[in-house]
């Protein structure tokens, strides 16, 4: 016997039953194994959420020390075999030297400058002949106040001058009397101390002063 009914149907579905019931209840069990499964088998399976990923955080790299060595006037690195120490400057903006390092100093300043030697002229070509020279401009009078607060300031330096004041006045014979008026005076005590700051000794820097 074949049982037609609309499942979609709530009323169909009951009258159906019923009368199964009535006819055979291990039939019924049986119809409603199937309709379960059937139903199960119709209903979508559930969407698994996929797990969030957290982001991923890089701290910044720091950043590689870019900072460059202080150079002078001339390009020049601080070396303490031919320079001063601690560190300090000539009033034109050069390292000052290293006493008794002259001329490792002077070296070292025409290597950086590129003034070792001359460029060589071109093959076949005559070298240029050097242009008269002209006069020499003397030298403004150097100002006593000035002279006078660059030796102070050297002489409250343990390593500003290379000998006692009274010893660098006896060498220069400069006076004590008239020396805020004697530009003679003024002038050598002034090239002592440019001596000084270019690495000359005592004796070197009285040499210098004289010869100014």
């Amino acid at each position: 016997m074949q049982i037609t009914f609309d499942p979609h149907n709530a009323q169909e579905c009951d009258e159906t039953l019923g009368f199964i019931a009535q006819a055979q209840p291990c039939v019924v069990k049986m119809w409603l194994i199937d309709y379960n499964e059937s139903q199960d088998a119709d209903t979508p399976p559930a969407q698994t959420a996929e797990p969030e990923t957290a982001p991923t955080w890089t701290p910044d790299q720091a950043q590689p020390d870019t900072a460059q060595p202080e150079t002078d006037c001339h390009g020049m690195t601080h070396d303490d075999a031919i320079h001063s120490t601690p560190a300090s400057k000539n009033a034109d903006g050069s390292w000052r030297a290293k006493r008794g390092q002259k001329e490792a100093y002077e070296a070292a300043i025409a290597a950086a400058t590129g003034k070792d030697e001359p460029a060589p002229a071109p093959q076949g070509m005559p070298m240029p002949q050097p242009a008269s020279v002209a006069p020499a401009t003397p030298p403004a009078p150097i100002d006593y106040k000035t002279m006078a607060e660059r030796f102070m300031a050297k002489m409250a330096d343990p390593d500003g001058l290379p000998a006692e004041y009274e010893a660098i006045y006896t060498a220069l014979s400069i006076g004590y009397d008239d020396l805020e008026t004697n530009q003679t005076s003024i002038a050598r005590l002034w090239n002592y101390m440019d001596a000084v700051d270019n690495g000359d000794d005592h004796d070197g820097c009285v040499r210098h002063a004289m010869s100014a």
